[in-house]
């Protein structure tokens, strides 16, 4: 009895010592942004609720060794043949893609979104025309299958519904998800394993259809010969298990591996310059493609495989940036153009750069201006919104709002 009670206190004692050991460390590892986000706010009782939980944001980010949990957490469930995590915040296809869900009863209602898009339209200047580009979900309608018990967002239906609204209202669409399934890429390639984005491939893919589509609006086509629509014109640098995207960092690389990527840029001679702006933060560059639109960190960054900054999709133009002005120094005659868009977008956006004079590129999370006065007020012959499936909620149109 003596030794039972004894081995029971010291598997007590080491319990606590773990418990205490990781609390100490977890308040060593937090402690810069907890003290940051003290120093930098305002003790107003209005923004209490907002301190807390930017406080509570700031604890959970920083866990010491929170990704090593994360990949034993996603190693075991792998193990049990599990197709999802963490109450199905992320899924697994048939094809062990990974997937952001959640349970709905049906499509989600956008008719207010669409009358903002509408709104925007008349707000344009007579000359300057407007599209709307749908990306594809990544639930690829004809190819993509669930497990039984897997809930369906209907994002492609949310979609549907959408473009509906806005062809009602005489907007012109390009919904990229159709021909998808015949683009030539094989339907497992047209998106990574643990990202939500579509892979590069798809990307360039996509900017030919969106040039076939205007080449239909305007009397001079942007690629008569073809040229620069066509793959061959262009390096293709693969990286073999590179990449784990934003849903394999919430499930571990042991849960569904990593990715190839594949870096995209001109063969031929170009001339550039860039310009962002994202808060404070900004930045010019000039020089060709690969100098002035890519940023080459994401590829070479060692040992940060969660960290943020090394997401390798951001290589396009910087990733997801406030304001963003390209110059095609090459084609001073070319289509001027505006992206309103969403993260999806921004690789089929570079590539666009090299058959039009100017785009200027604005992500409505990060733009703290007025998005209708600028478009109204610039320059342009083209203004396109092309804001994915997934992402179709009111933080991506804060514009045209009826009062």
């Amino acid at each position: 009895m003596h030794n039972f009670l004894g081995k029971k206190r010291i598997t007590a004692f080491l319990f606590i010592l773990v418990l205490v050991t990781l609390s100490v460390l977890n308040m060593i590892q937090s402690f810069g942004p907890i003290k940051q986000t003290l120093t930098s706010r305002d003790y107003d009782i209005s923004e209490t609720k907002g301190l807390i939980h930017q406080l509570d944001a700031d604890i959970n980010e920083h866990v010491f060794e929170k990704f090593g949990f994360v990949e034993a957490y996603g190693y075991l469930q792998s193990l049990m043949w599990k197709s999802e995590e963490n109450n199905f915040e992320v899924v697994k296809d048939m094809e062990g893609k990974l997937h952001y869900t959640y349970f709905a009863n049906g499509p989600t209602y956008t008719k207010d979104l669409s009358d903002r898009v509408a709104a925007l339209g008349a707000h344009l200047a007579p000359q300057t025309k407007l599209t709307y580009v749908m990306t594809p979900d990544k639930y690829v309608r004809g190819y993509t299958t669930f497990p039984e018990g897997i809930p369906y967002n209907y994002n492609n239906e949310t979609a549907d519904g959408f473009l509906a609204n806005l062809e009602q209202d005489g907007i012109d669409t390009l919904d990229l998800r159709e021909g998808l399934l015949e683009s030539g890429i094989p339907a497992k390639d047209l998106f990574f394993t643990t990202d939500h984005h579509w892979k590069i491939k798809t990307a360039f893919w996509a900017f030919g259809q969106l040039v076939n589509h205007l080449d239909g609006m305007y009397a001079k086509p942007l690629d008569p010969d073809h040229y620069y629509t066509d793959i061959h014109n262009y390096n293709v640098i693969p990286y073999e298990d590179i990449f784990i995207g934003s849903q394999g960092r919430k499930a571990g690389k042991y849960f569904a591996g990593a990715d190839d990527f594949d870096l995209i840029y001109p063969k031929f001679k170009t001339n550039y310059s860039f310009y962002f702006k994202t808060g404070e933060t900004e930045a010019a560059l000039n020089g060709r493609f690969e100098d002035a639109l890519l940023t080459t960190y994401p590829l070479n960054v060692q040992g940060a495989t969660y960290d943020l900054t090394a997401d390798k999709y951001f290589t396009y133009l910087y990733g997801n940036q406030g304001i963003v002005h390209v110059v095609n120094k090459d084609n001073p005659d070319g289509l001027k153009v505006m992206f309103i868009k969403d993260s999806l977008a921004v690789p089929m956006i570079s590539f666009l750069s090299t058959v039009v004079s100017e785009i200027y590129v604005i992500d409505p999370r990060y733009y703290t201006g007025d998005i209708m006065d600028f478009a109204s007020k610039t320059e342009l012959d083209h203004v396109f919104v092309s804001i994915s499936p997934q992402d179709l909620v009111e933080e991506f149109f804060p514009y045209g709002a009826k009062n």
